[in-house]
């Protein structure tokens, strides 16, 4: 294969290479995110929990509001679930495309670099049979 070829196939590796580390960091944002979402679930649930426990008089109004709170929690919470979910399953496949990409990118330079060793064997090569005294050789004279 031609070294420009093998440069244009590493700058297309390598550009995919960004683009999968650019959805790594979208995955992991994703991941501190609903992070922070259940620690705000979890604090509102902590709230009224103790609000209960405090035993003081609760109006239908509220007791009605809690209720719906709960029932939008436990939602919220099969919600943020399946996004987490989600969330791992794509950012462990981005790790997987990263590594197979590196990998290519790892074989696309050892061809680079056995290219570039053929290239120059054939370069010397060519420059010991263009020396004058093998001509002469070739030739049936002598050498200097």
């Amino acid at each position: 294969m031609k070294a420009r070829t093998l440069e244009r196939l590493d700058l297309l590796a390598a550009e995919k290479e960004r683009r999968i580390l650019e959805d790594i960091s979208r995955h992991q944002a994703t991941l501190a995110q609903i992070a922070q979402q259940r620690s705000v679930l979890s604090a509102y649930r902590q709230r009224l929990s103790v609000s209960w426990r405090d035993g003081a008089p609760v109006t239908a109004g509220q007791a009605r509001s809690a209720g719906h709170f709960v029932t939008a929690s436990q939602a919220a919470d099969t919600q943020i679930d399946q996004m987490e979910a989600r969330a791992r399953q794509q950012l462990a496949a981005a790790f997987e495309a990263l590594a197979s990409t590196q990998a290519h990118r790892h074989s696309l330079e050892d061809t680079q670099a056995k290219a570039a060793r053929i290239e120059a064997r054939s370069f010397d090569r060519q420059q010991e049979l263009a020396l004058p005294w093998r001509k002469q050789a070739e030739r049936g004279g002598a050498k200097p």
